[in-house]
């Protein structure tokens, strides 16, 4: 029986170092790719955040009745590149009575709009120097409000009225899954509030 022939030293020498040089550019690739990951999602958490609050200070300002308002976690669909990519939230409104109803959807034969990605944000990227840009949207005002370099939101930002969150939640009230909710300018000011910035691929 032959015997193998072992490598020799060099040898041994070249593919240990070719071992580690693989290992540790797989590693950096791998860094890298979590730290770009880790950047996009505080990107859509600070945006959503804005939104949260953008949508919940304006029901929270102008309807009594209300004792919370939460949000679900963005829920994120499609990666951008192969398929259309697309972020939203679902924000959930309890009256004193303890009935709960959610924004957006359908009820009976109407649809009304979602939150988020286009749908109250418009501009959710970075520019070429890696700066965030974050723009809402007040549709009353047709205006679309810089907050990129705004933890909190911005009085800019408030919504003065708001058609579409008035239309819906006037629906909810005659569906009767909102009761003794109205719209006032006492507003609720003991409502707690509750955001949501966990990300979730799926619903």
């Amino acid at each position: 029986m032959a015997k193998r022939k072992k490598l020799s030293r060099p040898a041994k020498v070249f593919w240990g170092l070719l071992a580690v040089v693989l290992i540790a550019v797989t590693g950096i690739w791998g860094y890298n790719r979590y730290m770009e990951q880790k950047k996009i999602d505080n990107l859509y958490k600070h945006g959503f955040k804005l939104l949260e609050e953008q949508t919940a200070l304006y029901i929270k300002e102008n309807y009594s009745g209300i004792s919370k308002i939460e949000f679900s976690p963005i829920f994120i669909d499609g990666d951008g590149k192969f398929t259309m990519l697309t972020a939203e939230i679902e924000p959930f409104i309890y009256d004193n009575k303890g009935n709960k109803a959610k924004l957006g959807g359908k009820i009976e034969n109407t649809a009304y709009e979602s939150y988020g990605l286009l749908n109250g944000i418009t501009a959710l990227d970075y520019d070429i120097n890696g700066k965030e840009i974050i723009y809402l949207k007040d549709y009353d005002a047709n205006l679309e409000i810089d907050v990129s370099g705004y933890n909190t939101l911005p009085d800019k930002a408030k919504l003065s009225s708001s058609k579409k969150i008035d239309s819906n939640m006037e629906a909810l009230v005659t569906d009767g899954q909102l009761e003794e909710v109205k719209k006032s300018t006492l507003g609720s000011p003991d409502a707690e509030i509750k955001y949501n910035l966990e990300i979730k691929k799926e619903r």
